[in-house]
């Protein structure tokens, strides 16, 4: 069956969930989702679940040269991955993207988030005058934190120099 232009928003209407089936939400702005290989109608989901779907197939069939058939398995492979269990190892671009959060809290926020930190000086947070000088203080407790997580985790695996 082809379904002209002029009746797509009756069809989405008619057939539209009360959740989408992706993102899990009430459906409040749908789109009617086709696959874009095919050009065949896949069902009626949330806009954003659309767009992501949309941007998934173009980067895996464009970048990683899959095959379509394949993506499935892949987006499976993607969801086990993201469960792991993460790492100790703060990355460097996790650290700004971390202190970049951080400046978009109130001042109050900030103090109280600093504040957190088991090696927290009350009079290093005072004598901070401005965003700037609680930001630098911030990452600087970040980067205090995971190092130490490293060398506690170093020290948990090295094995004793004496042992037999």
């Amino acid at each position: 069956m082809y379904l002209s232009s002029n009746k797509i928003k009756e069809y989405r209407q008619r057939n539209k969930p009360k959740y989408c089936p992706i993102l899990e939400i009430p459906l409040v702005n749908s789109a009617l989702d086709h696959d874009h290989q095919t050009g065949l109608v896949r069902g009626v989901i949330d806009l954003n679940a659309n767009n992501l779907i949309g941007a998934i197939e173009n980067k895996f069939l464009s970048y990683c040269s899959g095959n379509k058939k394949d993506l499935p398995q892949v987006l499976r492979n993607i969801a086990d991955y993201l469960e792991k269990p993460q790492s100790d190892i703060l990355h460097p671009v996790g650290l700004n993207q971390l202190v970049n959060r951080f400046k978009n809290h109130s001042k109050d926020e900030q103090i109280k988030l600093l504040s957190q930190f088991l090696y927290f000086d009350e009079n290093k947070i005072k004598s901070c005058n401005n965003q700037k000088d609680r930001t630098k203080l911030y990452r600087t407790f970040i980067k205090q934190f995971y190092e130490t997580k490293i060398n506690e985790h170093i020290s948990q695996t090295e094995s004793p120099k004496d042992s037999v």
